[in-house]
């Protein structure tokens, strides 16, 4: 028996999705859309939300920026993900949630690139995107809204922590916890069963032997600390 056209219509629409940042990291979540919907048409990429008066009104990658952050709550109908990623600001993934507050969890997308290795017995958050080669080994643990982009591995039975940023190349060795917020940068190795504490910011190439204090900075090989943060906030800045 052949589906109704109603059947047909609501098993084609596409989701509408923005992207809320507009930098480099939110160009590559687009091009993982892209390749979503090259395999079978699920979203409906409308643009990009951010906050920087030189970007209102542009076409970036062939998508406009519709507005600033706090335009979010004008799209009722449409699921967000954050596009932003910064070792200066790394908690600015949970401060941009907690500036537009969106009423419900169902308003932020998963995003997972076609090209990525996720085990299916791993556990991945919402809001989470996961780009192109990233590896996601058996019973690891995503957060909520984490990014991990291009070519990073993360272990057996690792975890990873809401809002956290893992740059590209990354590996997480098994059994390693990485707290919430904290920024792993590009080619950085954390060595099994060590803990990332939360806001915490590692180095590009820095290889973590010891366990990292909540925000706080480490760097080089083996990782060492190099300064104690606090927090700013998300008002008013391009992401």
């Amino acid at each position: 028996m052949r589906p109704t056209p109603s059947l047909v219509s609501r098993k084609q629409e596409k989701k509408e999705l923005i992207i809320l940042g507009a930098g480099g990291t939110s160009r590559s979540i687009a091009g993982a859309i892209e390749a979503i919907n090259r395999r079978r048409q699920q979203w409906r990429l409308l643009g990009y939300l951010d906050d920087d008066p030189s970007k209102q009104g542009l076409k970036i990658s062939g998508f406009p920026v519709l507005g600033t952050l706090d335009s979010a709550r004008k799209y009722p109908s449409c699921q967000f993900i954050i596009g932003a990623g910064n070792p200066g600001q790394p908690l600015i993934r949970q401060q941009i949630v907690e500036r537009i507050r969106l009423d419900s969890k169902l308003s932020f997308a998963t995003i997972t690139h076609p090209s990525t290795d996720v085990s299916r017995r791993a556990s991945v958050g919402i809001g989470t995107a996961i780009l192109q080669n990233a590896v996601i080994e058996c019973d690891a643990t995503i957060g909520n809204h984490v990014l991990i982009t291009q070519g990073v591995c993360i272990g057996h039975d690792a975890a990873i922590g809401d809002f956290a940023t893992i740059a590209p190349g990354v590996i997480v060795s098994g059994y390693a916890r990485v707290g919430p917020g904290a920024y792993l940068g590009a080619g950085s190795v954390i060595k099994e069963g060590i803990t990332v504490g939360e806001g915490a910011v590692i180095g590009m190439g820095s290889v973590v032997i010891r366990d990292v204090s909540a925000h706080t900075t480490v760097v080089g090989n083996p990782a060492r600390l190099i300064v104690e943060h606090g927090t700013a906030s998300t008002k008013g800045m391009s992401v």
